[in-house]
């Protein structure tokens, strides 16, 4: 009295794409000890995560079989068939999340003579195995001893969710004649959606919208031409937001449900649940004046320089992340000089005479300007904020990390060619935090 038996096989399946759940029980007396009566020993059932913490339980009365029958529906009889709807276990789960916070306890209802139960936080999506028993209930008016014989047969799923979905893909690129051009691409899927090969529990389980827009102009074409001033300029605008069917942490319980069931928390969970990724960058690379053909280059000529900007966010939030932030900013301005060495020979038309003693002098040159500067300095700054959800901890929040930096690096660069034989090159870098 009050004892238990059970047998259990482990597997990892997704049954959330199933409606029903049947198996048959066959209960009989053994000879040479007292008859069992109807209703006297219990099928137990459980499936979950685990058999201990976190199950789903259907439990119910058996009815005997007398010896010597030959007929099927005696046999295995139609009350002894555990034949349960999966649904009952998702809303058995969403009456004990709406009436108890002790997700810890055992909480039962009565189905049509069955007594269900749910303990923990088990879901359909993720089942690794599942148990079969015998329960000999504990009777405070007192029991007996049982022996029995009991045979199961045939565990079967049936009632596949074969609602489908739709997908589109869609791209379009726009030239803005010389100025520059556009260019966007969408991409979307809803729930169901899969390829003909797919099997049921292989399709898309999420709705999923991803946009990019994009462009690359030059604003300069905008200015007189006169100016002869180059702005390459490109930005990009780009979202993914993947929304779940099922609550991420009730992954049996449809998002939808779980909206209507917590209607005063309705923006928080559906907050919580989406898997959202935004970019948003532009840079301005480059930008110079054009040197004029006719006219030279020099030392302090405004075509020497450049200069470049780059700006880059990044935002991100799912079930696991509350918040994911990154900016990154870059900016540079280059100077860059060039010119062909000018080589004054002061002594070649003074000295005349053709004697190769005096070739040292005649050949005496030197060069009064260098052959190439460069400088340029670029900085470079982040800043991130890491925050993860405190997912079953309660309402307080996990304190953000952060990651940033910033950066100064400067090049130097000389090149002098002092005369025809001997020149001189200097580089250095210089790195700042």
């Amino acid at each position: 009295e009050g004892d238990a038996r059970a047998v259990f096989k482990s597997f990892n399946h997704d049954l959330r794409q199933y409606k029903k759940m049947s198996m048959f029980y066959h209960a009989e007396s053994l000879k040479g000890f007292s008859a069992t009566r109807d209703g006297e020993i219990y099928a137990i059932v459980r499936l979950g995560n685990d058999y201990i913490d976190n199950y789903y339980e259907i439990k119910y009365p058996l009815k005997i079989t007398p010896f010597g029958t030959t007929d099927e529906r005696i046999i295995w009889p139609e009350q002894n068939e555990m034949s349960i709807d999966l649904s009952d276990f998702i809303q058995l789960k969403n009456e004990r999340n709406l009436n108890t916070n002790n997700p810890n306890s055992i909480y039962r209802k009565n189905i049509d003579g069955k007594i269900i139960s749910i303990r923990g936080n088990p879901n359909l999506g993720e089942v690794k195995g599942i148990l079969a028993g015998l329960e000999n209930p504990a009777d405070p008016a007192g029991g007996r001893a049982i022996n029995a014989e009991v045979w199961i047969n045939e565990l079967r799923l049936s009632g596949l969710d074969e609602d489908g979905g739709w997908a589109a893909v869609g791209q379009m690129n726009v030239q803005l004649a010389d100025l520059g051009n556009v260019s966007m691409s969408a991409n979307i899927h809803t729930t169901g959606f899969g390829q003909l090969e797919q099997r049921v529990n292989d399709r898309f389980r999420d709705d999923f919208t991803q946009f990019d827009i994009s462009t690359n102009l030059q604003l300069g074409k905008l200015l007189p031409k006169q100016l002869g001033l180059e702005i390459p300029f490109f930005a990009n605008l780009s979202q993914t937001i993947s929304t779940p069917e099922y609550d991420p942490y009730d992954k049996d319980v449809t998002l939808k449900e779980k909206l209507k069931i917590f209607k005063d928390e309705r923006d928080s969970i559906r907050n919580d649940a989406i898997d959202y990724v935004g970019l948003k960058t532009f840079n301005f690379t480059n930008v110079r004046f054009n040197q004029r053909p006719n006219k030279k280059i020099r030392l302090w000529s405004i075509s020497n320089f450049d200069f470049s900007y780059s700006f880059t966010e990044t935002r991100q939030h799912n079930p696991l992340v509350e918040s994911n932030q990154v900016s990154k900013s870059q900016g540079g301005i280059g100077y860059n000089y060039t010119s062909e060495a000018k080589y004054i020979e002061p002594f070649k038309k003074m000295i005349k005479a053709p004697t190769p003693w005096l070739d040292f002098l005649r050949n005496v040159n030197f060069n009064l300007k260098p052959s190439l500067i460069g400088i340029r300095m670029d900085t470079r700054r982040q800043f991130g904020a890491f925050r993860p959800r405190n997912v079953g901890g309660g309402p307080f929040k996990i304190p953000e990390t952060y990651d940033k930096y910033f950066v100064i690096d400067r090049n130097y660069n000389m090149r002098w060619d002092l005369t025809r034989s001997l020149n001189v090159d200097f580089k250095a870098i210089n790195n700042s935090r």
